[in-house]
């Protein structure tokens, strides 16, 4: 819903980047279509897109931003999105890898603001608390902050700047992404700070901790 979020900020020199796919059938949380179907992947994804959002703008811990990828013919600012906020809130992340959309989405918000952090929206176990953690982290002078992923990755990066470094080589989508970006900072020279370790959803093995979250979920368990 739109004017959600309050005009005052805990953090208001920070930016939350909410990261995610434009909603379309069969392009979406493909990993599920065995168990829940395009539409059923579907209806996942855009559940997790409004859940993720709500959660963490109605905290009002600081500016919050959709960061869209789009495939040919899709529009960032289409009319799902613009249910949620507004047109001036809505990015599309570009052409590149994962690391390289990230690196240029870091580039562009920091331009505006102190720190960024960046979620997916698949990410739903940052919680207002552990997104607090982490921009208080940050907005106390720290360069890097991540959160680590229990399959490999990371459900949540915060930064300063955004060094090449941290970018290069990561195989992404593997469980190796973390130990990579682990071994990308040392070789830089760069510190970080780590939070606790959360899971994300990719697989249908992840789904019956979305009950614990919200019962907004349940149908999604019971297919």
């Amino acid at each position: 819903m739109k004017n959600m979020v309050k005009e005052s900020f805990e953090f208001p020199r920070g930016c939350l980047v909410l990261y995610t796919r434009t909603p379309v059938a069969g392009r979406v949380k493909t990993r599920m279509h065995g168990v829940l179907g395009e539409a059923g992947a579907l209806a996942l994804h855009k559940a997790l897109i409004e859940y993720t959002y709500r959660n963490l703008a109605q905290a009002a811990l600081c500016p919050v931003q959709l960061w869209v990828a789009t495939e040919a013919g899709e529009e960032a600012s289409n009319a799902y999105f613009l249910s949620l906020t507004s047109r001036q809130a809505i990015f599309q992340q570009g052409a590149g890898d994962l690391g390289t959309r990230m690196r240029h989405t870091a580039e562009a918000v920091l331009a505006n603001a102190d720190y960024v952090v960046i979620v997916g929206t698949d990410c739903a176990s940052v919680d207002p608390a552990y997104l607090r953690q982490a921009l208080a982290v940050l907005e106390a002078g720290t360069d890097i902050v991540i959160g680590p992923a229990e399959d490999g990755g990371y459900v949540l990066l915060g930064l300063r700047s955004a060094p090449v470094a941290l970018f290069e080589n990561v195989p992404w989508g593997s469980e190796r992404v973390m130990a990579v970006t682990r071994e990308n900072l040392r070789a830089a020279g760069l510190s970080w700070q780590e939070l606790p370790m959360r899971w994300d959803v990719d697989t249908p093995d992840d789904l019956a901790r979305l009950s614990a979250l919200n019962d907004a979920f349940n149908s999604f368990l019971n297919r």
